[in-house]
C-alpha cells in the first residue's frame, strides 16, 4: 500500500486498509479457524524502517489459485518523511504554474477546481490587502466602522496566513516535492523512488511470495506508476522470453490481443487481452527463483507483480499536473516515458520484421511498415524476444477506482477515469455509477468503514486477494 499526500503517521494507512479488505470481510475469512479474522503485526527488515511492520493474516478460504487458502502479508511504503521541507516559495511557484496557464489548457474535468483555486487565491490576496490598509485611511474615506474593526481584520488575515502556510507546505508541499523536477526536489524524488524500489526488490527475493499487488492512493498513485515503470525496466531477465519456451506462446497470444485492442477497444477484445495478460504473468511468476546462495550473479527471471490498483488518482489530470499539454502527454507516452495499458506497440524495422515472420507465431502483417509489436529480438540473444522497457502492463492488470465529483466538494475532484489518458485496458470503476452522487468529499474514504458498503465491495474485488480470474469488470461488480 502506497499512501498519498499529507502528514500520515507510519502504519495508520495500512492498518485501516487491512481492516477494510481482510478483518471485516466475512467471506474471505470464513476459514473455520480460531479467530479467523486475526492479524499479526511483525517486524520485517524489508520495510526499511523500524517504524514500519508487516501485517500478516491467517489463511483465507480456498480458491482456484490457492486450493489450500493463502496468507497475505501487507506492507506500507511510507515516504512522507522524505518529502517534508517544501518552502512557501516552492509551493506558491507551483500554484502560479497551475493558475497562470490559458484556460484552453485546463482540462474540462478540473476547470471548476481551477476556478475555485483562483477564487480562493484572490480572496486571500484581497483579505491581506484590506488588512494592510491603515486605520486612518479607512476614516478618511468615511469607513470608520472598518477602522474600528481593523484589528480584527488584521488578526483574521494573520491567522489565515499562518494556517495556509502550515497546511500548504505540509500537505500540498509534498505534491510539489515529488511532481516537480526542480533542482531543489531531485534528491527527495530520488530518495522516495530508491526506498520503493528497494522494497519491491526485497519482496521478489527467494520463494517467499507468489504474487504482489500494488495498491496506491492519491499522490501515491503517481509514485506507484513511476516505481512500476522503473522496476520493470530494471529487471531485464523477466522480460526475455525464448522462442522455444511455452511462455513464447503466451507472449504471442498477448501480442495478438493487444493488436485487437488497438484496432477496436471493445469489451470482447479487452476480455481477450486480460486473459492473455494473466496467462503471461502466471508463466513468468512460475519460473524458478535463482539459487539462494547466488542471487547476485544469477538474475531473477520471475515477475511477481500482478495487479496495480489506483484509488482517487490525480493521474486523471496528467496533462494538467505533470505535462504541459495534452500533446506533451501524448509525446511522453509515445517516447516510452509513461507506460500505458495496453503497452505502446512499436514500429518494426525490416530485420525485426523478418525475424518475427520467421517465428511463424508473432502476429505481423505482410509489410513491416504496417506491423507493430510490444516485443523485440535483442541482438545479443538469438531466438529470444524481449518485451520493451515501457510495457509493465503487458503482465500487470490496472484497476482504477474513482468517485465522480459534483460542485468540487461532493465526491472526489482529485481522482477520475484513466482509460482515456493511459490506455483502454485500464478498468475504470466510477463509484458514483454504482451508488449515486456522494454528498461529501470522498477522496480519503476509499477504504473507510461506514454505512455505505459499495466502495468496500469494489475495493475488495479490485485487490482480489484470492487471485480469482475476472474478479471485477468495468461496472465494478463481480462477473
Amino acid at each position: 500500500m502506497i499512501h498519498g499526500m499529507g502528514e500520515q503517521r507510519p502504519m495508520d494507512t495500512i492498518k485501516a486498509f487491512v481492516k477494510a479488505v481482510w478483518e471485516t470481510d466475512a467471506v474471505i475469512t470464513a476459514n473455520k479457524l480460531p479467530h479467523p479474522t486475526q492479524v499479526w503485526s511483525k517486524p520485517d527488515i524489508r520495510t526499511g524502517s523500524l517504524e514500519l511492520r508487516r501485517i500478516t493474516t491467517r489463511e483465507s478460504i480456498a480458491s482456484a489459485s490457492f486450493p489450500h487458502g493463502v496468507r497475505t502479508d501487507f506492507y506500507e511504503l511510507y515516504w512522507a518523511d522524505l518529502t517534508a521541507g517544501s518552502t512557501w516559495d516552492q509551493f506558491t511557484g507551483w500554484v502560479r504554474g497551475l493558475l497562470l496557464r490559458p484556460v484552453s489548457r485546463v482540462p474540462p474535468d478540473v476547470r471548476s477546481a481551477w476556478v475555485v483555486l483562483w477564487i480562493a487565491t484572490l480572496a486571500v490576496i484581497a483579505l491581506a490587502g484590506l488588512a494592510a490598509v491603515p486605520a486612518d485611511a479607512w476614516r478618511k474615506i468615511g469607513a470608520g466602522w472598518l477602522a474600528d474593526w481593523h484589528w480584527l481584520l488584521a488578526a483574521v488575515a494573520a491567522a489565515l496566513a499562518m494556517w495556509l502556510h502550515k497546511t500548504a507546505t505540509a500537505t500540498f508541499g509534498r505534491v510539489v516535492r515529488y511532481t516537480k523536477a526542480d533542482p531543489d526536489n531531485i534528491a527527495a524524488r530520488q530518495a522516495v523512488r530508491e526506498r520503493g524500489l528497494k522494497l519491491l526488490n526485497s519482496l521478489h527475493e527467494g520463494n517467499y511470495y507468489k504474487r504482489i499487488v500494488i495498491v496506491s492512493h492519491s499522490l501515491g498513485t503517481m509514485l506507484a506508476h513511476d516505481l512500476l515503470s522503473y522496476f520493470w525496466a530494471q529487471r531485464q531477465a523477466p522480460r526475455r522470453i525464448a522462442e522455444s519456451s511455452p511462455e513464447f506462446d503466451a507472449l504471442c497470444e498477448l501480442e495478438r490481443a493487444a493488436a485487437a485492442v488497438d484496432l477496436n477497444p471493445m469489451a470482447a477484445a479487452l476480455d481477450q487481452y486480460y486473459a492473455a495478460q494473466r496467462r503471461l504473468r502466471v508463466a513468468l511468476a512460475a519460473r524458478p527463483a535463482p539459487p539462494a546462495h547466488d542471487p547476485q550473479t544469477t538474475p531473477d527471471p520471475r515477475w511477481l507483480i500482478t495487479d496495480f490498483v489506483t484509488l482517487g488518482s490525480p493521474l486523471a489530470h496528467a496533462e494538467f499536473l505533470i505535462a504541459a499539454s495534452a500533446e506533451d502527454l501524448a509525446r511522453r507516452k509515445f517516447e516510452r516515458e509513461l507506460p500505458q495499458s495496453p503497452p505502446l506497440r512499436e514500429d518494426l524495422d525490416p530485420n525485426v520484421f523478418r525475424l518475427a515472420q520467421a517465428t511463424g507465431k508473432l502476429p505481423v502483417g505482410a509489410d513491416f511498415k504496417t506491423s507493430k509489436l510490444i516485443s523485440f529480438p535483442p541482438p545479443s540473444a538469438p531466438h529470444v524476444w524481449e518485451v520493451h522497457h515501457a510495457a509493465p502492463f503487458a503482465v500487470v492488470r490496472w484497476i482504477n477506482v474513482y468517485d465522480t465529483a459534483s460542485l468540487v466538494f461532493r465526491g472526489d475532484i482529485i481522482g477520475g477515469p484513466l482509460a482515456s489518458e493511459f490506455g483502454p485496458a485500464i478498468i475504470d470503476i466510477d463509484l458514483k455509477s454504482l451508488r449515486g452522487q456522494s454528498h461529501s468529499f470522498t477522496h480519503t474514504k476509499y477504504w473507510a468503514i461506514d454505512g455505505e458498503p459499495t466502495h468496500i465491495d469494489v475495493l475488495r474485488s479490485a485487490v482480489n486477494l484470492l487471485d480469482e480470474p475476472g474478479s471485477i469488470n468495468r461496472s465494478g461488480s463481480q462477473p
